[in-house]
């Protein structure tokens, strides 16, 4: 029988480690990325922050990526602006799934970000989101971890389902208060 905590999650499967790492160059960019930890705290997912620079701190960015597989990460978030090679840089060195998120800034806003994820080579595959898409990007690596813990697909099928209900609610206040013509 599977056991459940008092948010009705289950133990059973739930990641016990930080599973996701959330890897951005800079504090002033994950106040763009906060939503990805909202979304992954919103469905029981445990998750890492580090602030991690390709260009500002090469040696830290690899020393963090060779510690990827030992700390339990299943799944990377990597944001940027600009050039936005630290999504680019971490799945080029590791077999984990790194999801891209590009960040808006002054010059582009975000165009540059979004074009330098979304170009990997061949073999080098990042799943990029839109621009600023922090949320979605913290959804989806939940989507690639109920691959694993049946317990999330659950969490995730209720989700899409008040979504819908959502929509469902809205549609009929609409009505109630739209003339018909």
């Amino acid at each position: 029988m599977e056991r459940l905590d008092k948010k009705g999650n289950s133990k059973v499967d739930r990641p016990k480690n930080a599973t996701v790492c959330i890897a951005v160059p800079s504090l002033r960019l994950y106040e763009k990325l906060k939503d990805a930890k909202s979304a992954l705290d919103s469905f029981g997912v445990e998750s890492d922050v580090c602030i991690v620079a390709a260009h500002w701190a090469p040696k830290k960015t690899l020393r963090f990526i060779a510690e990827i597989e030992s700390k339990g990460y299943e799944v990377i978030i990597a944001a940027a602006d600009g050039s936005a090679h630290l999504p680019g840089m971490i799945a080029s060195l590791t077999s984990i799934p790194v999801i891209g998120v590009p960040l808006s800034n002054d010059a582009l806003d975000g165009m540059d970000s979004l074009l330098s994820i979304v170009q990997m080579p061949r073999g080098v595959p990042v799943g990029t989101m839109a621009i600023n898409s922090a949320f979605n990007a913290g959804v989806f690596a939940c989507q690639i971890l109920a691959l694993k813990y049946p317990s999330l697909r659950d969490r995730l099928a209720r989700h899409k389902q008040s979504m819908e209900e959502v929509v469902e609610s809205e549609d009929a206040r609409v009505k109630k208060s739209i003339p018909s013509t």
